[in-house]
């Protein structure tokens, strides 16, 4: 499959010694720990927004219920975990080239240039593109910072830059992240379709989806470090979620049981069992960490004051 490698040598000899320093530093912006953490606190700063805007909006004797915002961090680790599974699926090497050595950086730098610079594992679908597709696209779509046609235009502008790193870099040839994007942008649209249409919590619809593409990425890789830890971090969220589901003090409204089904909450336990089977062989430290990061995405729903539902936009 001829995937650019003359595209991506054209590239390579365009670009200065600087630029490949620089190449280093912004392709970070698609790596998965920062998509993660990013996402951890998207979630959070929307969870909070919606509740001081709907505290104000609202009187404190109408029904609350918790605010909603963890469900972003799920659409985040189904694209991650759809990225893996097609990685392993396409088992498709990357470019054999050496690594840039920019003279402009010192010599204590350069140990860590190297393992930015470098990557290994399989190189279709890339999975900075995929991540960062999924994370500022779907930023653009729910923060609320300018209009939405400017976000997109952030977003694309990052996207771009995180694209042209990755072959700036001599990690991917040019049809890996122009398949990580269509990939990405793909799995965005149907996730968000998907939680517009669904019947029940949107975070509790997230998270199961995040978790069934974990399992089938823990399938095609052979249980892979990665695949493990997006399982495990959508299992401990949704562990959170249905405990804190079933132990709720509040009373929910008809509209509100119509979204949240307490025995299809309480029925999460089931692929959260086949889930631990799954992740038993793992590394240990890798699994518990996953989980307590799931955890920590849904702690709004604890810590933060309740919202009312009688606005219709509380889903």
């Amino acid at each position: 499959m001829n995937r650019g490698a003359g595209v991506l040598e054209a590239v390579r000899e365009l670009v200065p010694e600087w630029g490949a320093a620089l190449a280093a530093a912004v392709t970070q912006l698609g790596d998965g720990w920062l998509l993660l953490v990013l996402g951890i606190g998207a979630s959070w700063a929307v969870a909070w927004r919606r509740t001081v805007h709907r505290g104000r909006q609202f009187g404190t004797d109408r029904p609350a219920r918790r605010p909603d915002g963890a469900w972003i961090l799920a659409v985040i680790v189904g694209g991650l975990a759809v990225m893996t599974a097609l990685k392993h699926l396409f088992a498709l090497p990357r470019p054999e080239l050496a690594t840039l050595e920019p003279a402009v950086l010192p010599s204590s730098a350069r140990p860590q240039y190297r393992s930015i610079a470098s990557a290994g594992g399989y190189g279709f679908p890339s999975g900075h593109a995929v991540g960062a597709t999924v994370t500022y696209g779907l930023f653009a779509l729910v923060l609320e910072a300018g209009t939405r046609r400017l976000r997109l235009a952030v977003a694309a502008v990052i996207v771009a830059a995180v694209c042209l790193t990755r072959l700036v870099l001599g990690v991917h040839y040019p049809l890996d992240v122009v398949a990580g994007v269509i990939v990405g942008g793909w799995y965005l649209a149907v996730a968000w379709r998907l939680l517009e249409r669904s019947p029940f919590d949107r975070t509790l619809t997230a998270f199961a989806l995040a978790l069934g593409l974990a399992g089938a990425a823990m399938v095609a890789s052979g249980r892979a470090d990665s695949a493990v830890a997006y399982a495990a971090l959508a299992a401990g969220a949704l562990a959170g979620w249905t405990l804190e589901n079933a132990t709720s003090p509040f009373e929910p409204t008809a509209a509100e049981r119509r979204r949240v089904d307490r025995p299809a909450l309480l029925a999460a336990f089931v692929p959260l069992a086949i889930v631990g089977v799954g992740v038993s062989n793992g590394p240990p430290k890798l699994v518990a960490s996953a989980a307590l990061l799931g955890l920590l995405s849904i702690l709004p729903a604890l810590v933060l004051p309740r919202v009312t539902t009688d606005d219709p936009t509380a889903r």
